[in-house]
């Protein structure tokens, strides 16, 4: 018996693993043939060919189909056929198969096999006729306009808030503040009937008596049950107009809002709020925040009460036995109050946030349960039997379903990132973006309005704030800012493209004034979903409107703009140059419409102006202003060319994040 030696000639040709039997017992082999291991085992040795090399996968993710579309469409610009080549870049196991509906769970489908899909629906729609939008002939004013939001004559912002200072200097006590009994008794049911659907955070039933017994003797209250009363005035005088606070309690808004702030800010404070174990403490607090979300304390505290949350637990599903259910439910729901109200004060006050919050901070948290305040008692040891319909939750609910989505499915929150950080967006990543808002909004229909009554308010109001946000979503998808080109700074849309964004855009500014306008519920505790950064739409829809001159609906668009100048007339009487520009627009496109009605078969040779066109013409002739000459009309338009498909350039979405705050 020999074995090969290393240095002799059959050196060169020893194999490269170690035989079978070493391989077994994982010992070094010397790869003899036979090798040592084995001669002393008097075992047979042999030696396996090693298995093939595995082929690597090729990648096949959005981001590589959207490098590929954009290669094409440059290629397309500069006349070179390549469809000789057009499918055999990629090697895939995947078998092609027809559009179905994909459940709210198949987040592989949507990141993978749909994007396929998703290209072939694009490349068939760039063969269609593209024109110019009319977005783009805009003044620089209106294509970025510097307001996007304009201040309700009762945003809480509008009164001030006292510094913590002037609480503590506040010498009155504070049982003195406390209103009269009947008074007590209107804040409480106006807190109930108009806050409490939007919160969930407090337990009306067991609370209400509390609230009874205190208002014939404030002394017998504890700190916190104060802080919590004492919050109920202050969110409740907020969420009425002004006009209603001088028929109910004889005083202003002004008056009576400063005072319960301040009484709220000592009650607070008494209760050591910044260092607080305490449940109710941090209920109070958070409805303080919720009564003024938008200022600059509301911003600073709402940071801090997620932080004594976090110290308290509630940001983790406990098993403490001490903890009663219904303490565990009431945590829940404040939780994720907190939640949606720190990021919203985060987007809105932090410099060159363009993301949102990363999910893991919501936590491991369940939603909380689609129950009544009925269902819930201090003294069940089981959780109550969730509804199939409708409930007071549904509301609250549907506010925190968009952040529990992007928690449990990391493709919509790298959509949502690459929308918010203005990177470039291929027309298959919009077609994802726009799959991925089609998944929110069946799950919108599947969980919340399966059996709902349109005539009960709290039903209506979800239903309008749903309609919104998705609305809302498809507008700022395909919002022509995202689809401007390289070449001429132009976007350009199919006829079918532009009808989808015109009625994404109307949907959106109807159901924000259905809200604002028609609803008894407090608007700003919902802000973030209605009516920030609404001015981008109205400017889209009015510059359609310069070619969408009949119809339902562009009687219905011109309702809108109506009721938004009657409730907005800074928008006539204001000295800026973004009021003059989109008065110029209104004026512009009103032409338009009068004309295509004064020449319309039956048409009866005038038009009657609004109130506030006439009002417009009046203001830009006293001022001496030129009419808005720079905007062509649509048949002028139709001349300028371009309509082969377009590069696509980096689009700077500041406005994404308002769909995320909740």
């Amino acid at each position: 018996m020999s074995s090969a030696s290393p240095t002799g000639p059959q050196g060169q040709n020893r194999p490269k693993l170690a035989c079978s039997l070493c391989a077994r017992r994982k010992v070094k082999c010397d790869k003899g043939e036979p090798c040592s291991n084995c001669l002393k085992a008097h075992a047979q040795c042999l030696y396996e060919a090693p298995a093939p090399p595995r082929p690597r996968k090729r990648a096949a993710d959005e981001e590589l189909l959207a490098r590929l579309a954009r290669y094409e469409e440059l290629m397309r610009k500069h006349n070179i056929d390549f469809s000789s080549h057009a499918h055999c870049w990629i090697s895939s196991n995947q078998k092609t198969q027809p559009k179905v509906s994909h459940p709210a769970g198949s987040r592989t489908e949507v990141g993978g096999e749909t994007s396929v899909h998703s290209q072939g629906r694009l490349t068939e729609s760039t063969d269609a006729k593209r024109e110019q939008c009319l977005w783009s002939n805009l003044r620089p004013e209106l294509m970025y306009p510097p307001i996007q939001s304009l201040r309700h004559k009762d945003d809480p912002l509008l009164y001030p808030t006292p510094s913590l200072e002037e609480a503590i200097s506040d010498t009155q006590s504070i049982h003195d503040v406390h209103p009269e009994p009947k008074h007590i008794y209107r804040l409480w049911q106006i807190f109930v009937e108009r806050v409490h659907p939007m919160t969930k955070i407090v337990h009306v039933p067991t609370l209400q008596q509390r609230i009874l017994d205190t208002s014939c003797n404030s002394y017998c209250a504890s700190k916190p049950l104060t802080a919590i009363i004492f919050a109920i005035y202050t969110i409740s005088i907020t969420s009425i107009s002004a006009g209603d606070c001088e028929t109910y309690f004889g005083v202003g808004k002004a008056l009576l809002l400063r005072q319960y702030r301040t009484a709220t800010l000592r009650a607070l404070i008494a209760a050591d709020f910044l260092t607080t174990s305490d449940l109710e403490v941090l209920q109070a607090l958070v409805l303080f925040l919720f009564s003024n979300p938008g200022c600059d304390l509301a911003t600073t505290l709402s940071g801090a009460a997620l932080r004594l949350a976090e110290k308290m637990g509630l940001h983790q599903d406990t098993s403490d036995p001490n903890i009663s259910f219904f303490e565990k439910e009431m945590r829940i729901r404040l939780w994720w109050q907190l939640c949606g109200l720190g990021a919203r004060c985060r987007i809105s006050s932090t410099p060159g946030m363009k993301k949102p919050p990363p999910t893991s901070e919501i936590g491991d948290v369940r939603l909380p349960l689609n129950v009544n305040d009925a269902d819930l008692h201090p003294d069940m040891t089981e959780p109550p039997l969730e509804h199939n319909g409708p409930t007071e939750m549904m509301c609250v609910l549907l506010k925190m379903e968009a952040s529990n989505w992007r928690r449990h499915f990391p493709t919509a929150t790298k959509l949502f990132e690459s929308v918010m950080q203005g990177s470039i967006r291929s027309k298959e990543v919009i077609e994802l973006e726009c799959k991925a808002v089609d998944e929110l909004n069946d799950i919108y229909c599947r969980k919340y309005f399966h059996n709902s009554d349109p005539h009960i308010p709290l039903h209506s109001l979800t239903h309008a704030i749903a309609k919104l946000s998705i609305a809302r979503f498809r507008f700022k998808i395909r919002h022509p800012r995202g689809r401007l080109t390289a070449a001429d700074n132009n976007a350009y849309f199919t006829r079918e493209e532009s009808d989808i964004l015109f009625e994404s855009c109307l949907t959106w500014v109807q159901c924000m004034m259905d809200i604002r306008l028609r609803s008894k519920f407090p608007y700003y505790l919902f802000t973030h979903l209605t009516t920030d950064s609404y001015m981008d739409a109205y400017i889209y829809l009015l510059s359609e409107l310069r070619r969408r001159c009949s119809g339902d609906r562009v009687a219905l668009a011109w309702q809108l703009v109506e009721e938004l100048f009657n409730e907005h007339p800074e928008l006539i009487d204001g000295d800026d140059d973004f009021y003059a520009a989109f008065g110029d627009l209104v004026l512009d496109a009103w032409e338009h419409h009068s004309h295509e009605l004064k020449e319309s078969p039956g048409g009866l040779g005038f038009v009657t102006k609004p109130r506030f066109i006439e009002r417009l013409y009046h203001e830009k002739s006293s001022r001496g202003r030129p009419r808005y000459s720079n905007l062509p009309s649509f048949s002028d338009l139709r001349e300028l060319g371009g309509l082969e498909p377009q590069d696509e350039n980096d689009s700077n979405w500041l406005y994404w994040e308002e769909f995320l705050r909740l």
